[in-house]
Protein backbone atom coordinates (compact mmCIF):
# COMPACT_ATOMS: atom_id res chain seq x y z
CA UNK A 1 0.00 0.00 0.00
CA UNK A 2 1.28 3.20 -0.73
CA UNK A 3 0.17 6.38 1.43
CA UNK A 4 1.13 9.70 0.06
CA UNK A 5 0.97 12.86 2.43
CA UNK A 6 -2.42 13.58 3.54
CA UNK A 7 -3.74 17.10 3.89
CA UNK A 8 -5.16 18.30 7.33
CA UNK A 9 -7.82 20.84 7.51
CA UNK A 10 -7.44 21.99 10.88
CA UNK A 11 -9.90 24.34 11.46
CA UNK A 12 -12.83 21.46 10.46
CA UNK A 13 -10.79 18.69 11.76
CA UNK A 14 -10.94 17.40 8.51
CA UNK A 15 -7.81 14.69 7.16
CA UNK A 16 -7.92 14.07 3.58
CA UNK A 17 -5.80 11.51 2.07
CA UNK A 18 -5.31 9.74 -0.99
CA UNK A 19 -4.10 5.79 -0.49
CA UNK A 20 -3.17 3.92 -3.14
CA UNK A 21 -3.73 0.54 -3.04
CA UNK A 22 -2.58 -2.58 -4.69
CA UNK A 23 -4.84 -5.95 -3.98
CA UNK A 24 -4.45 -9.35 -4.44
CA UNK A 25 -7.41 -12.18 -4.62
CA UNK A 26 -7.91 -15.59 -6.11
CA UNK A 27 -11.11 -16.54 -7.91
CA UNK A 28 -10.81 -20.28 -8.85
CA UNK A 29 -13.32 -19.40 -12.00
CA UNK A 30 -10.93 -17.54 -13.28
CA UNK A 31 -8.05 -20.31 -12.97
CA UNK A 32 -7.14 -22.49 -16.16
CA UNK A 33 -4.54 -25.15 -17.16
CA UNK A 34 -1.58 -24.20 -18.41
CA UNK A 35 -1.14 -27.22 -20.93
CA UNK A 36 -4.28 -26.77 -22.40
CA UNK A 37 -3.99 -23.08 -22.81
CA UNK A 38 -0.46 -22.10 -23.39
CA UNK A 39 -0.65 -18.79 -21.09
CA UNK A 40 0.49 -17.96 -17.74
CA UNK A 41 -0.80 -14.40 -17.41
CA UNK A 42 -3.91 -12.86 -18.85
CA UNK A 43 -5.01 -9.22 -19.30
CA UNK A 44 -8.82 -8.76 -18.79
CA UNK A 45 -11.01 -5.35 -18.70
CA UNK A 46 -11.60 -4.35 -15.16
CA UNK A 47 -15.18 -3.80 -15.86
CA UNK A 48 -16.06 -7.83 -16.54
CA UNK A 49 -14.56 -9.26 -13.40
CA UNK A 50 -15.57 -8.77 -10.26
CA UNK A 51 -13.25 -6.90 -7.36
CA UNK A 52 -13.66 -6.38 -3.59
CA UNK A 53 -14.66 -2.87 -2.67
CA UNK A 54 -13.12 -1.51 -0.23
CA UNK A 55 -14.03 0.94 2.64
CA UNK A 56 -13.08 3.67 5.21
CA UNK A 57 -14.64 2.64 8.40
CA UNK A 58 -14.48 6.63 10.28
CA UNK A 59 -14.43 8.24 6.54
CA UNK A 60 -17.12 11.04 6.30
CA UNK A 61 -16.36 10.59 2.28
CA UNK A 62 -14.41 8.04 0.37
CA UNK A 63 -14.34 7.19 -3.17
CA UNK A 64 -12.37 4.75 -4.92
CA UNK A 65 -11.91 4.36 -8.32
CA UNK A 66 -9.94 1.93 -10.51
CA UNK A 67 -6.00 2.59 -11.42
CA UNK A 68 -6.30 0.91 -14.52
CA UNK A 69 -8.94 -0.42 -17.14
CA UNK A 70 -7.15 -3.71 -17.04
CA UNK A 71 -5.96 -6.36 -14.71
CA UNK A 72 -4.14 -9.49 -14.51
CA UNK A 73 -5.27 -12.82 -14.39
CA UNK A 74 -2.80 -15.50 -13.36
CA UNK A 75 -3.51 -19.23 -14.32
CA UNK A 76 -4.06 -20.52 -10.77
CA UNK A 77 -6.84 -18.18 -10.58
CA UNK A 78 -4.70 -14.73 -8.68
CA UNK A 79 -5.66 -11.47 -9.64
CA UNK A 80 -4.01 -8.49 -9.06
CA UNK A 81 -5.09 -4.93 -9.71
CA UNK A 82 -4.60 -1.37 -8.33
CA UNK A 83 -7.36 0.81 -6.67
CA UNK A 84 -7.22 4.45 -5.80
CA UNK A 85 -8.91 5.45 -2.77
CA UNK A 86 -9.83 9.02 -1.71
CA UNK A 87 -11.38 9.85 1.71
CA UNK A 88 -12.09 12.04 4.14
CA UNK A 89 -12.05 11.36 7.50
CA UNK A 90 -13.27 13.15 10.34
CA UNK A 91 -9.96 13.06 12.97
CA UNK A 92 -9.64 15.17 16.05
CA UNK A 93 -6.07 15.99 16.61
CA UNK A 94 -5.04 17.18 19.68
CA UNK A 95 -4.27 20.80 19.28
CA UNK A 96 -3.87 21.34 22.92
CA UNK A 97 -0.52 22.82 22.24
CA UNK A 98 -0.86 24.40 19.21
CA UNK A 99 1.44 25.34 17.68
CA UNK A 100 3.69 22.62 19.06
CA UNK A 101 0.93 20.25 18.78
CA UNK A 102 2.08 16.43 17.36
CA UNK A 103 -0.87 13.44 17.14
CA UNK A 104 -2.47 10.47 15.41
CA UNK A 105 -5.24 10.08 13.60
CA UNK A 106 -6.63 6.31 12.16
CA UNK A 107 -7.95 5.26 9.13
CA UNK A 108 -10.02 2.51 9.29
CA UNK A 109 -9.76 0.29 5.82
CA UNK A 110 -12.26 -2.82 5.79
CA UNK A 111 -13.96 -4.86 3.86
CA UNK A 112 -17.26 -6.28 4.30
CA UNK A 113 -17.64 -8.40 7.06
CA UNK A 114 -21.09 -10.08 9.57
CA UNK A 115 -20.50 -12.37 11.73
CA UNK A 116 -17.78 -13.93 10.36
CA UNK A 117 -18.86 -14.22 6.76
CA UNK A 118 -17.65 -12.26 4.30
CA UNK A 119 -13.89 -10.88 3.27
CA UNK A 120 -10.80 -10.69 4.91
CA UNK A 121 -7.81 -8.75 4.90
CA UNK A 122 -4.22 -9.61 4.62
CA UNK A 123 -2.42 -6.32 4.79
CA UNK A 124 1.43 -6.15 3.47
CA UNK A 125 3.99 -2.97 3.33
CA UNK A 126 2.67 0.44 3.91
CA UNK A 127 5.14 2.77 2.54
CA UNK A 128 4.76 6.77 2.34
CA UNK A 129 5.70 8.96 -0.30
CA UNK A 130 6.62 13.02 -0.18
CA UNK A 131 6.24 13.10 4.05
CA UNK A 132 7.01 17.29 3.90
CA UNK A 133 4.15 19.34 2.27
CA UNK A 134 2.00 21.67 3.93
CA UNK A 135 1.71 22.59 7.67
CA UNK A 136 1.30 18.99 9.17
CA UNK A 137 4.85 16.22 9.10
CA UNK A 138 3.93 12.45 8.34
CA UNK A 139 6.45 10.72 10.90
CA UNK A 140 5.39 7.21 10.46
CA UNK A 141 2.90 5.24 9.10
CA UNK A 142 1.53 1.85 10.94
CA UNK A 143 -0.87 -0.88 9.99
CA UNK A 144 -2.56 -2.28 13.53
CA UNK A 145 -5.82 -4.68 14.41
CA UNK A 146 -7.83 -3.28 17.06
CA UNK A 147 -7.63 -6.02 19.62
CA UNK A 148 -6.43 -8.43 17.07
CA UNK A 149 -9.59 -8.63 14.80
CA UNK A 150 -8.86 -9.07 11.15
CA UNK A 151 -12.42 -7.01 10.55
CA UNK A 152 -10.63 -4.15 12.83
CA UNK A 153 -7.78 -2.79 10.77
CA UNK A 154 -6.58 1.02 10.68
CA UNK A 155 -3.86 3.16 9.24
CA UNK A 156 -1.88 4.90 12.68
CA UNK A 157 -0.37 7.85 10.92
CA UNK A 158 1.45 10.26 13.33
CA UNK A 159 1.40 13.38 12.77
CA UNK A 160 3.75 16.62 13.73
CA UNK A 161 2.58 19.83 13.09
CA UNK A 162 5.71 22.69 11.62
CA UNK A 163 5.46 25.18 14.35
CA UNK A 164 7.65 27.77 12.82
CA UNK A 165 5.06 29.47 10.62
CA UNK A 166 2.34 29.88 13.18
CA UNK A 167 4.74 30.69 15.90
CA UNK A 168 6.62 33.62 13.84
CA UNK A 169 2.76 35.05 12.94
CA UNK A 170 0.80 34.66 15.73
CA UNK A 171 2.75 33.88 19.20
CA UNK A 172 5.35 35.98 18.49
CA UNK A 173 3.45 38.95 17.68
CA UNK A 174 1.43 38.30 20.57
CA UNK A 175 4.85 38.48 22.74
CA UNK A 176 5.83 41.50 21.04
CA UNK A 177 2.69 43.60 22.22
CA UNK A 178 2.61 42.91 25.47
CA UNK A 179 6.14 43.83 25.49
CA UNK A 180 5.96 47.26 23.96
CA UNK A 181 2.45 47.45 26.65
CA UNK A 182 4.86 47.51 29.38
CA UNK A 183 7.24 49.51 27.68
CA UNK A 184 4.57 52.26 27.03
CA UNK A 185 4.66 52.28 30.77
CA UNK A 186 7.45 55.03 30.42
CA UNK A 187 5.53 57.44 28.61
CA UNK A 188 3.72 60.61 30.38
CA UNK A 189 0.34 60.33 31.50
CA UNK A 190 -0.38 64.01 29.99
CA UNK A 191 -1.06 64.87 26.23
CA UNK A 192 -1.82 61.59 25.39
CA UNK A 193 0.60 59.69 23.85
CA UNK A 194 0.29 56.67 26.21
CA UNK A 195 -3.47 56.19 25.80
CA UNK A 196 -3.46 56.21 21.79
CA UNK A 197 -0.55 54.23 21.92
CA UNK A 198 -2.11 51.26 23.72
CA UNK A 199 -5.29 51.94 21.63
CA UNK A 200 -3.16 50.84 18.61
CA UNK A 201 -2.09 47.50 20.36
CA UNK A 202 -5.14 46.70 21.61
CA UNK A 203 -6.46 46.91 18.08
CA UNK A 204 -3.46 44.73 16.54
CA UNK A 205 -4.37 42.22 19.05
CA UNK A 206 -7.80 42.25 18.16
CA UNK A 207 -6.70 41.75 14.70
CA UNK A 208 -4.11 38.57 15.26
CA UNK A 209 -7.35 36.83 17.37
CA UNK A 210 -9.23 37.21 14.19
CA UNK A 211 -6.36 35.25 12.39
CA UNK A 212 -6.12 32.69 14.90
CA UNK A 213 -10.42 32.23 14.86
CA UNK A 214 -9.54 31.30 11.36
CA UNK A 215 -7.25 28.81 11.81
CA UNK A 216 -8.48 27.30 14.34
CA UNK A 217 -11.60 24.97 15.30
CA UNK A 218 -14.34 26.53 17.45
CA UNK A 219 -14.21 23.57 20.26
CA UNK A 220 -12.96 19.85 20.53
CA UNK A 221 -12.14 17.51 23.81
CA UNK A 222 -8.55 19.56 23.89
CA UNK A 223 -9.39 23.01 23.02
CA UNK A 224 -6.07 24.71 22.15
CA UNK A 225 -4.50 26.78 25.28
CA UNK A 226 -3.12 29.60 23.13
CA UNK A 227 -6.63 30.74 22.66
CA UNK A 228 -6.62 31.24 26.49
CA UNK A 229 -3.45 32.89 25.80
CA UNK A 230 -4.41 35.32 23.55
CA UNK A 231 -7.75 36.22 25.33
CA UNK A 232 -5.71 36.95 28.61
CA UNK A 233 -3.58 38.97 26.67
CA UNK A 234 -6.48 40.85 25.18
CA UNK A 235 -8.12 41.35 28.55
CA UNK A 236 -4.70 42.78 30.14
CA UNK A 237 -4.41 45.47 27.09
CA UNK A 238 -7.83 46.83 27.79
CA UNK A 239 -7.37 47.02 31.49
CA UNK A 240 -4.00 48.76 30.82
CA UNK A 241 -5.72 50.85 28.23
CA UNK A 242 -8.42 51.88 31.05
CA UNK A 243 -5.89 52.36 33.80
CA UNK A 244 -3.86 54.77 31.96
CA UNK A 245 -7.39 56.87 30.61
CA UNK A 246 -8.21 57.06 34.17
CA UNK A 247 -5.15 58.22 35.35
CA UNK A 248 -4.91 60.45 32.78
CA UNK A 249 -7.89 61.90 33.95
CA UNK A 250 -6.87 62.06 37.78
CA UNK A 251 -3.47 63.77 36.83
CA UNK A 252 -5.50 66.49 34.87
CA UNK A 253 -8.48 67.51 37.24
CA UNK A 254 -7.64 65.72 40.07
CA UNK A 255 -11.16 64.22 40.28
CA UNK A 256 -12.46 60.47 38.81
CA UNK A 257 -15.91 62.10 38.23
CA UNK A 258 -17.74 63.28 34.93
CA UNK A 259 -16.91 66.42 33.24
CA UNK A 260 -20.38 68.30 34.12
CA UNK A 261 -19.60 67.70 38.01
CA UNK A 262 -16.41 68.47 37.77
CA UNK A 263 -17.47 71.76 36.08
CA UNK A 264 -20.11 72.84 38.31
CA UNK A 265 -17.49 72.52 41.43
CA UNK A 266 -15.13 75.01 40.02
CA UNK A 267 -18.17 77.13 38.76
CA UNK A 268 -19.36 77.29 42.75
CA UNK A 269 -15.82 78.13 43.84
CA UNK A 270 -15.39 80.99 41.31
CA UNK A 271 -18.87 82.38 42.83
CA UNK A 272 -17.65 82.21 45.69
CA UNK A 273 -14.21 84.34 44.28
CA UNK A 274 -16.59 86.92 42.74
CA UNK A 275 -18.67 87.17 46.16
CA UNK A 276 -15.15 88.09 47.84
CA UNK A 277 -14.46 90.24 45.38
CA UNK A 278 -17.11 92.44 45.68
CA UNK A 279 -17.34 92.20 49.48
CA UNK A 280 -13.39 93.77 49.15
CA UNK A 281 -14.66 96.32 46.91
CA UNK A 282 -17.34 97.73 49.15
CA UNK A 283 -14.64 98.12 51.68
CA UNK A 284 -12.79 99.67 49.39
CA UNK A 285 -15.21 102.18 48.55
CA UNK A 286 -14.70 103.87 52.02
CA UNK A 287 -10.58 104.49 51.13
CA UNK A 288 -9.76 107.38 49.50
CA UNK A 289 -9.35 107.57 45.71
CA UNK A 290 -5.65 107.95 45.26
CA UNK A 291 -5.49 104.97 48.05
CA UNK A 292 -8.42 103.16 46.64
CA UNK A 293 -6.42 102.88 42.98
CA UNK A 294 -2.99 101.83 43.72
CA UNK A 295 -5.01 99.33 46.87
CA UNK A 296 -6.96 97.82 44.01
CA UNK A 297 -4.16 97.39 41.44
CA UNK A 298 -1.95 95.66 44.10
CA UNK A 299 -5.00 93.69 45.25
CA UNK A 300 -5.14 91.98 41.46
CA UNK A 301 -1.97 91.65 40.90
CA UNK A 302 -1.20 89.85 44.03
CA UNK A 303 -4.15 87.96 44.11
CA UNK A 304 -3.62 86.81 40.66
CA UNK A 305 0.39 85.69 41.55
CA UNK A 306 -1.22 83.88 44.54
CA UNK A 307 -4.11 82.21 42.32
CA UNK A 308 -1.23 80.86 39.83
CA UNK A 309 0.78 79.65 42.45
CA UNK A 310 -1.72 77.72 44.45
CA UNK A 311 -3.09 76.32 40.70
CA UNK A 312 0.86 75.23 39.90
CA UNK A 313 0.81 73.60 43.41
CA UNK A 314 -2.72 71.67 42.84
CA UNK A 315 -1.53 70.30 39.35
CA UNK A 316 2.11 69.28 40.73
CA UNK A 317 0.07 67.47 43.67
CA UNK A 318 -2.21 66.01 41.13
CA UNK A 319 0.14 64.54 38.70
CA UNK A 320 2.69 63.22 42.11
CA UNK A 321 -0.46 61.03 43.32
CA UNK A 322 -0.93 60.19 39.71
CA UNK A 323 2.53 58.82 39.40
CA UNK A 324 2.83 57.30 42.28
CA UNK A 325 -0.59 55.40 41.50
CA UNK A 326 0.82 54.21 37.67
CA UNK A 327 4.35 52.77 39.59
CA UNK A 328 1.71 51.03 41.64
CA UNK A 329 0.10 49.50 39.17
CA UNK A 330 2.74 49.18 36.64
CA UNK A 331 4.40 46.83 39.37
CA UNK A 332 1.29 44.72 39.74
CA UNK A 333 1.36 44.80 36.21
CA UNK A 334 4.82 43.04 35.64
CA UNK A 335 3.71 40.98 38.79
CA UNK A 336 0.84 39.62 37.00
CA UNK A 337 3.02 39.16 33.75
CA UNK A 338 5.48 37.13 35.28
CA UNK A 339 2.88 34.84 37.12
CA UNK A 340 1.44 34.20 33.98
CA UNK A 341 4.52 33.71 31.74
CA UNK A 342 5.08 30.74 34.48
CA UNK A 343 1.68 29.37 34.33
CA UNK A 344 1.44 29.19 30.38
CA UNK A 345 4.75 27.45 30.02
CA UNK A 346 4.02 24.70 32.22
CA UNK A 347 0.29 24.24 31.11
CA UNK A 348 2.14 24.04 27.03
CA UNK A 349 4.99 21.82 27.73
CA UNK A 350 4.26 20.34 31.57
CA UNK A 351 0.30 18.56 31.02
CA UNK A 352 -0.93 17.01 28.31
CA UNK A 353 -4.37 16.52 27.03
CA UNK A 354 -6.00 12.69 25.62
CA UNK A 355 -8.23 11.72 22.55
CA UNK A 356 -9.31 8.34 22.21
CA UNK A 357 -8.51 8.18 18.37
CA UNK A 358 -10.32 4.62 18.23
CA UNK A 359 -13.86 5.20 18.81
CA UNK A 360 -14.64 4.34 15.73
CA UNK A 361 -13.46 0.66 15.99
CA UNK A 362 -16.02 0.27 19.84
CA UNK A 363 -19.23 -1.16 18.24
Amino acid sequence: MNYPVPNKDTKNLRFESRLEVPLSWEDPDLSWNTSVYHHDVVVLPVSKIWTPELHVTNGVQTTMKHGNKDLLVHSNGTIEHMVIMNTVVGCEVNLYNYPFASDFCAIGINVWVFSGCGMFLNFGKVSTTSANRGDWLTEEVELNAKGGRDDRNYLWVSLKMRSENPFLSLVLPSILIIVADVVSFSLPLGGGERISFKVTLVLSFIMFLIILNDLLPGGGQCSPIIRKHFCFCLVILVLSTLQSMVLTRLAKCGTLWPCSLSKSKDSLLKDTDNEEVSKSDITVIKLKASEEKKNTALQKVVKFLDKMAAQDQKKARRHRLANKVDLICFCIYLTVLIVYAVVILYFSFGSSCEINHLEFCEY
